[in-house]
């Protein structure tokens, strides 16, 4: 799989220290982990809502997300926040995750990860973007794309998607479309395709199996003369995957 090039020394993504197995806690034991960070008298907050519940706490510069909101309900978010952001203190309990510091700006954060397979806010909202196969959304504190030097004002961990989980071939974007010939390789766009078209048209024909040579009347010579002779495959068109 074609992935956008990221620097050879990356650290893994993920949550380290006292939150390296903090996705998937119950209510009990995300707050024994708040409680590890901050002490056993640290405050807490706790917000439900319809869909998910929110416990947090400032000094710990911690929140989690669980869901569903009752007593089932399991951390599926965790949000770290830098010193100053909506309250909080900073996060300083251990590492942040893809060896990202809270000194890093937008530059820094794209310089270090690569492109990211999405982007969101802008306008009237500040800004963020996702790398979803690192399982991170790095958001920052202002609203402009064209603030290179915008400061994170908090990072989302979640687990990771798989790198085959319905994103785009070429640029690990959210996949929308699915090459129409072998139904394998997912796209994000039309342009996204024929970028691959040279690397992926080889596969493509083996994986619709038109490179499957007859069994019968056909020699091994011939089918592999069939095979470097065939009629070219063009940059195939695309199936939508809903």
């Amino acid at each position: 799989m074609d992935m956008l090039s990221t620097p050879p020394d990356m650290p893994p993504s993920g949550l380290k220290g006292p939150l390296r197995n903090a996705l998937g806690l119950k209510e009990v034991e995300a707050k024994a982990v708040l409680r590890e960070i901050a002490g056993s008298h640290v405050a807490m907050e706790d917000k439900e809502f319809s869909d998910c519940r929110y416990i947090s706490s400032k000094t710990a510069g911690v929140s989690f997300r669980l869901k569903p909101p009752g007593a089932d309900g399991k951390v599926d978010i965790v949000f770290l926040y830098n010193h100053g952001a909506d309250g909080f203190s900073g996060y300083a309990a251990g590492p942040l995750p893809a060896g990202l510091d809270w000194g890093n700006t937008s530059r820094d954060v794209v310089k270090r990860l690569g492109e990211p397979s999405d982007k969101f806010g802008g306008g009237k909202m500040p800004t963020g973007i996702a790398y979803e196969t690192l399982g991170l959304d790095v958001n920052f504190q202002n609203c402009s794309w064209d603030d290179a030097t915008n400061p994170i004002k908090f990072l989302s961990v979640y687990e990771a998607l798989d790198q085959a989980a319905g994103l785009c071939t070429k640029c690990a974007k959210q996949a929308t479309f699915r090459c129409s010939v072998c139904k394998c390789a997912n796209y994000c766009s039309s342009a996204c395709q024929q970028n691959d078209w040279p690397r992926h048209k080889e596969a493509c024909r083996s994986l619709a199996g038109l490179d499957t040579p007859s069994t019968t009347g056909t020699t091994a010579r011939e089918a592999s003369r069939e095979r470097s002779e065939g009629a070219e495959i063009g940059p195939v068109s695309l199936d939508s995957m809903d």
